[in-house]
């Protein structure tokens, strides 16, 4: 047997189970898409706007808690900050139990799909933050993930600022993945579209899955698109890397950087967490 046909019979066999297992994956339905967690506490809010002069805000793709450390590093990381924009959200018993007994937050998620073999199980994108949002909404990707046909979610949030009618817009994606450079392009320009109709200063964040050269040149493009400018980081060298190239970023706009950080030391996900702190004027 050929180097070819041994490949193209385990592409083969590898395309028939995942095909045949095709059914536990079900997205969701446009009203089914948002879950929300903690909305309903009165007790623990003194406030329902942001300080817009001290706005700290807390990114990470969670690899869905399945590391060891994912629960002791969330928990001792996340308090400081007013806004979390978080990835790989797995809504099984042990994330549920953790962001339930956390008080200080609440939670918006967006489904991407439901692992019907894991109890039914969702997964996306959520943001949570100690104040509530003015709005929620979502995009789902045009184009789906190759063999188990799912989408990709970006999900924004909108949040009052203290002493002005602007708010703070705030992105978060999980790019699709495994897709040619053109269907990660079609993405991110709806997604530059809400940054450049957006009247007030803005935070996108996340995992864009940019692992070529092409799509590192069309995330690029989408910044000059939405009027956003990269995050840099003393350490960004920590971030998590695919062959060599980054795939976390942080992109503000109306807003001054003043500090940024890369948790470079942490083990509860494969990505590292990222933070950084503005301020608008």
């Amino acid at each position: 047997m050929t180097r070819f046909t041994r490949f193209s019979l385990i592409t083969c066999l590898i395309f028939l189970s995942v095909n045949a297992n095709a059914w536990r994956w079900q997205v969701p339905e446009n009203d089914e898409v948002m879950i929300s967690i903690n909305n309903d506490r009165k007790e623990f809010v003194t406030s329902n706007t942001l300080n817009p002069n001290a706005i700290d805000i807390f990114v990470w793709n969670m690899y869905k808690g399945d590391m060891p450390d994912w629960k002791r590093d969330y928990e001792n990381l996340t308090p400081k900050y007013d806004v979390l924009i978080l990835q790989e959200l797995w809504l099984d018993h042990k994330m549920l139990e953790t962001f339930y007994e956390d008080k200080l937050f609440s939670y918006h998620m967006a489904t991407s799909f439901i692992d019907t073999k894991k109890s039914d199980t969702p997964t996306g994108v959520g943001t949570a933050a100690k104040i509530e949002p003015l709005r929620t909404f979502w995009q789902r990707s045009h184009y789906r993930e190759p063999f188990i046909k799912t989408p990709k979610m970006v999900l924004f949030t909108e949040y009052a600022l203290e002493g002005t009618s602007k708010t703070l817009l705030t992105g978060n994606i999980h790019a699709i993945n495994f897709v040619s450079s053109k269907k990660l392009r079609h993405q991110l320009k709806n997604v530059a579209k809400v940054f450049a109709a957006h009247d007030g200063p803005a935070v996108m964040a996340g995992d864009f899955n940019t692992w070529s050269k092409k799509k590192m040149k069309y995330l690029h493009e989408f910044a000059k698109d939405a009027g956003m400018t990269e995050v840099k980081f003393d350490n960004g060298h920590e971030r998590m890397k695919t062959f060599g190239k980054y795939l976390d970023y942080i992109f503000v706009k109306g807003a001054r950087v003043d500090d940024s950080h890369v948790f470079g030391n942490i083990e509860g996900s494969d990505h590292k967490a990222m933070s950084v702190k503005i301020s608008v004027d």
